[in-house]
Parts: C-alpha cells; structure tokens; sequence
C-alpha cells in the first residue's frame, strides 16, 4: 500500500499530466508490484487530514518494535481530488499490476501544462530527522523535483536533483547526488510509439550512466522491455531484461494476466562473475465486489471499463488485493491488502520455510484520512 505521501504525489502527476510510466526506473514496474512489495513491520497507524484540496498533514505511529513515528505536512499549487479513506478508489492505493497505455493525442490547446509545484516535508522522531521535497513543472515536457534528508548525526544535509524531459516517444534524466557527489543520466527511448493509432504492444529500450566524483568511480545499466495488451487469442504480458556490465547483473522477468482477478510473475537474476543466482515466483490475486467480468486499461488519469457481460447497477472496484511471493534467497513472503470500515488496513508476513522458526516478521498497517 502506498504511503498517504506518495499516493498523493502520484496524484498529483497525473494532475499534471506527468506519466511517470515513461522513465527508465520504472522500466520493471510491472514485475517489482508484484516480486518486490515490502510487508509491514510491527503495528502502523497513520492518519491524515484533507482541510483543502492544496493542504494535507500526515502523521504516523509505530508501536513495534519500538516507538516511532512521524509528522508531514504537503501543499500544491494545483487542487488534488484525494477522496477519503472510505471511499476512494482501493486500486489507485497499492502498488499493483496495471496497463498503461498512450491517450488520445491532443490539441496545442490543450496540450498548455501550467508551471504547477508540489512542497513536501516531513519529521521523524525520535531523532528529529528531517526530509523534503519540491517538484516543479516548467513546460509541458520538462520538470524538475529535489529531495533533501537532514539528520542532527548528518554534518551536512543530502541533497538529490534531477532534471526530467519527456517527449513520450522518448524520455531522459539528468540527476545529481550531494552526498557522494554521484552524476547521472538515463534514457527510455519507445520504439514504434504512437499517440494516435491503437495500443497493440510496444518495445522500450532505455540506459542509465553514473559516474561518481568524489570516489572516480563509474557505472552503466541497460535494459529492454515489451509491453502487449490483450488480445483474443492471448493475455496482456510483459517481459524485461536488464543487464549492468560493470559488476555482471543481469536479470529477466515475465508477467502475464491469466484472468480478470490473477496475475503470474517469474524473475530470473544472475552474476556473470560469480555465477550466483536467484529464481523468485509471485502472483497477485484481486478480491472484488461485484461479478462481472471487466478489463481494466488506464489511461493517464482516467480508467476504461470494459464489462463483457451485464453488471446490473453494481460498480466494479477493487476491494482487496493478495500477494504471494517466493524466492530461493529471501524465501516466502505474504500480504494482503483491503478495506475494512472506513480505514484501509495492509497485513503481511515474511518466513524462511528452511529455518526451525520459519516466521520472520509479522506487521500490520492502517490508514485512514478524511
């Protein structure tokens, strides 16, 4: 489940028309939903407010292991439509398998993006860290977002800036990190992309060089992925591949629908140079209200239904979603994510099946705003 934050960042791109679908990190978005979710540790809380569509405060309890917890606060320049906990749409709240596909092109008109900006800060405590971030759109293909942590065991804080540029059939970054001094640049070129005929499965290839220079060290990765809707004959998949040369990593993965409510994914990593390596399986299964049988595509800030047979007055949505997750090296890990009430609640576990005391971590998260 997403952070209240980071859901309302999220929100706050489609607001502005940002794709973020179309940068070289989220190349595997579609495999980390479902291989990479994090469970929740101990017993979490967090409630947040929404005293006007610019302003939203955020604050956060842990009860275990220890004691924590933190105070936020976000402000827009643009109106966000967040919705209550009660109500609003489940699937835009968790991190999930979806298909992204290209709107409609539109008119020059339409296409004028205003210099909207997201401010952002938070305070942990105890410890009294600090963290911030300021996102600004400058025209319609280019922003610019900084992100600042400060600790009182920090000399200095740690500052990170990147520059992004998105034309839609190719994007690029540049990005600067204070801390090590960290240069770098990536690229997401999309081959055979159109943003007026339809959607009918599209090739990305994308790379990434840093170079540090405080330590005169260097990298590069680079990776490929196809992307295919659904067709009569055959489910929407998408398979990646990423290599980085200079320390031997490469991995592949592959994800497939296999029905309305069911989703496979496999993942293959491998070390060129010492042969080690790491075979991880997950699905993801979706709990609804009603049961029609619909296809889900999204389409920048709006989602196409399509119902393939009569629904009556019921509405389709996502009301709870399991995860499942196996791997040779991290072992089993579970969660399940819902509605309950007015609050939406995140239940997890992780177990080693080798060990005598196969379970590792138990933890739940619940989140209400209104």
């Amino acid at each position: 489940m997403y952070d209240f934050m980071e859901y309302c960042l999220k929100r706050f791109y489609r607001a502005s028309g940002w794709n973020v679908e179309n940068q070289y990190a989220n190349l595997c978005s579609w495999s980390r939903a479902i291989l990479d979710f994090q469970t929740p540790s101990g017993c979490s809380l967090v409630i947040s407010g929404l005293p006007t569509p610019q302003f939203k405060p955020t604050y956060t309890l842990n009860a275990l292991p220890t004691l924590n917890g933190s105070l936020g606060y976000l402000y827009t320049s643009k109106d966000l439509d967040i919705g209550k906990s009660a109500t609003v749409d489940y699937q835009e709240m968790i991190d999930r398998f979806r298909i992204i596909v290209h709107p409609p092109k539109k008119t020059e008109k339409q296409e004028q993006i205003q210099p909207d900006y997201l401010l952002y800060g938070r305070m942990f405590f105890p410890g009294a860290r600090l963290e911030a971030m300021y996102v600004r759109r400058l025209s319609d293909h280019l922003q610019y977002l900084i992100t600042a942590v400060n600790s009182l065991r920090s000399p200095s804080p740690h500052v990170a800036m990147q520059l992004q540029y998105d034309k839609g059939k190719w994007c690029s970054e540049c990005s600067y990190t204070s801390d090590d001094g960290l240069l770098g640049a990536r690229a997401l070129y999309n081959i055979g992309y159109s943003n007026t005929t339809p959607y009918t499965g599209q090739w990305s290839i994308g790379t990434e060089l840093y170079y540090g220079v405080l330590d005169k060290s260097g990298g590069l990765s680079t990776g490929v992925r196809y992307h295919a809707p659904s067709t009569p004959t055959s489910p929407p998949f998408s398979f990646t591949y990423t290599l980085n040369p200079i320390v031997g990593h490469m991995s592949t993965s592959y994800v497939a629908q296999v029905s309305n409510e069911l989703i496979l994914c496999s993942r293959f990593d491998f070390s060129i140079y010492s042969y080690e390596s790491d075979l991880v399986f997950g699905f993801e299964y979706k709990t609804k209200e009603s049961n029609a049988l619909v296809t889900e595509v999204d389409i920048d800030d709006s989602t196409l239904t399509v119902v393939e047979k009569d629904a009556g007055d019921h509405t389709e949505k996502l009301e709870g979603l399991i995860k499942a997750k196996w791997g040779f090296t991290n072992g089993l890990s579970l969660m399940w994510e819902g509605r309950l009430k007015n609050a939406l609640f995140s239940f997890g576990l992780t177990a080693d099946l080798r060990s005598t005391n196969p379970i590792r971590s138990v933890g739940m998260e619940v989140q209400y705003f209104s």
